[in-house]
C-alpha cells in the first residue's frame, strides 16, 4: 500500500459561502480531517466553518493544539511528536486533509504541518482560501491597491520600528491578527493621520464580525487593519 497524501486546507475567513468548491470537495474525499484547536476541549472555528459546507461524515476527526500565543515556536511543537498520528494515517495510506481559516500561504500553521511532512517524504498538496483582509475588504468595498499601488502585508507581532519602515516603503498596509497591539497601534496611526484612512476587520465571517472605523475594543484575536496611507 502506497503512503496517503496530505492536503493544507483553506476554509476562507469565516464564512461558510466563501469556502471553494476545491477545499469541499477535498473534504468530503478525505479519511481524517485534522481540526485545529487553541485549547483542549475547546471547538476549532475551523472545523465549524468547513463542516456546514461539506458533508464530514465519513471522516475521523482528529485534533491538533495550537495555542494562540505570540512568538510560539510551532515548528518545534510540530517536530515534538505531534504529528505523529497524521503521520500513522498517511503511512495507512489515507488522504489527510487539515483545515485552517483564511488562506494556507498567509500566517498559517497548516503551512507549517505541510512543510514538515513534506521533509519527512510525505506528498502534500494545497487548496486555497479567502485571507480574511480580502474578504473585509469586499465587505467594506475597498481596495487594497490600485493604480501602481503597493501592498504590504505585516502581522501584528511586528515592532513598531518594522512598522513604521513598511509605512516607508509600501503606499497600503494589511496588519493582521493586530488586536494586542493596538494600545500603541492606534495611537501611532493617529499620530501618523491615518485613522480615518484606516479600516478594522473583526471575526469576519463570524457573528460577531465587524468592519469598520478602529475600536481599541472589544479584543479579538481576529483583528486586521487596512490602512491606505493616500486615502480615498
Amino acid at each position: 500500500m502506497g503512503k496517503g497524501i496530505f492536503y493544507a486546507v483553506s476554509v476562507g475567513a469565516g464564512d461558510p459561502l466563501d469556502m471553494t468548491l476545491r477545499a469541499k470537495q477535498v473534504l468530503e474525499q478525505a479519511d481524517v480531517v485534522v481540526a485545529p484547536v487553541t485549547k483542549q476541549g475547546s471547538a476549532s472555528a475551523a472545523y465549524t466553518i468547513a463542516a456546514q459546507a461539506a458533508d464530514l461524515s465519513r471522516a475521523q476527526i482528529l485534533e491538533m493544539l495550537f495555542p494562540m500565543k505570540a512568538h510560539t515556536d510551532y515548528r518545534e511543537r510540530l517536530r515534538s511528536g505531534i504529528l505523529q498520528p497524521v503521520c500513522a494515517a498517511l503511512d495507512e495510506g489515507k488522504l489527510v486533509a487539515m483545515v485552517t481559516l483564511g488562506d494556507v500561504s498567509v500566517y498559517s500553521t497548516a503551512s507549517y504541518v505541510r512543510q514538515l511532512l513534506e521533509e519527512k517524504g510525505y506528498e502534500t498538496r494545497v487548496a486555497a482560501g479567502v485571507p480574511s483582509f480580502c474578504a473585509g475588504a469586499a465587505k467594506a468595498k475597498q481596495s487594497l491597491c490600485e493604480n501602481g499601488e503597493t501592498l504590504g502585508i505585516l502581522p501584528g507581532v511586528a515592532s513598531r520600528e518594522v512598522l513604521e519602515q513598511a509605512f516607508d516603503e509600501f503606499d497600503n498596509l494589511v496588519i493582521m491578527k493586530a488586536g494586542r497591539a493596538l494600545s500603541w497601534l492606534l495611537p501611532l496611526l493617529e499620530e501618523r493621520g491615518l485613522l480615518e484612512h484606516t479600516t478594522m476587520l473583526r471575526d469576519v465571517g463570524m457573528a460577531s464580525e465587524y468592519v469598520g472605523s478602529p475600536q481599541a475594543e472589544p479584543y479579538s484575536y481576529f483583528t486586521t487593519l487596512l490602512i491606505r496611507q493616500r486615502g480615498e
